[in-house]
């Protein structure tokens, strides 16, 4: 009974909460707004162009360091698939070694599939 209620009671409260929210909207920034007529006119202010900063440069050490780390990044992956590749090369030899050990096993049981003693041969130097 006490379920129901705090259920009925928390519905409540989330309504009035979503209902609340969309008043204040009005108020909240917006991250998105219409160009005025002044700024659409302009085209600078749609197509302007961004420079990035000196140490993005072509030739520079964060360049250069960027490329030594994607080398490491793709070497260290090739080896990575390499060891699954094994890995599961492995899985598989065990695999087969595991099912002709029991099979071993279960022949090695086996009275009638065993060799015949051999006699006795009597004493020496006869």
């Amino acid at each position: 009974m006490n379920i129901k209620k705090m259920t009925i009671c928390c519905t409540a409260l989330l309504l009035s909460a979503n209902v609340a929210w969309a008043e204040d909207g009005d108020e909240a920034e917006s991250t998105i707004r219409l160009m005025g007529a002044a700024e659409a006119e302009l085209p600078e202010a749609v197509t302007k162009e961004i420079t990035l900063p000196a140490a993005v440069a072509e030739d520079s050490a964060a360049v250069e360091n960027a490329a030594r780390g994607l080398d490491k990044a793709n070497e260290n992956r090739q080896r990575r698939e390499e060891g699954l590749s094994k890995a599961d090369e492995a899985r598989e030899r065990g695999s087969d070694m595991a099912d002709e050990a029991h099979d071993n096993r279960e022949n090695r049981g086996r009275s009638e599939d065993r060799p015949e003693p051999p006699g006795n041969p009597g004493p020496p130097g006869s």
